[in-house]
């Protein structure tokens, strides 16, 4: 039993850890340079102006599907600009005219 005022024991790892052999090498395992990049980038426009010259058939989902988004886009434009709106301030009570006051003075 134990009475509190001793240090409770750290537990080990019930595995076998064994130092790793690294393997250095001289060349790197990613591509260094800005050649990398720029052929990442021409990669990029190359694709994107081939899928643009791709035309698709009117009835194609992805068709039917730019042509709603665009048209939502379109009217959204046409909506207001969007934004917080305007505050309303309450308008001020109307005062009491001066020919009230001179009609209750003459009577």
């Amino acid at each position: 039993m134990k009475t509190g005022n001793e240090k409770r024991q750290r537990r080990r790892s019930t595995r076998v850890r064994r130092p790793t052999k690294t393997t250095e090498s001289d060349e790197p395992t990613f591509a260094t340079g800005e050649s990398s990049h720029e052929e990442a980038r021409e990669h990029y426009r190359r694709e994107k102006a081939r899928r643009a010259a791709k035309v698709r058939h009117s009835e194609h989902p992805m068709e039917q599907a730019r042509r709603a988004y665009h048209a939502l886009l379109a009217a959204d434009a046409e909506r207001s600009k969007g934004g917080r709106p305007k505050k309303v301030t309450a308008s001020p009570a109307p005062k009491p005219a001066d020919s009230d006051k001179d009609a209750e003075k003459e009577e």
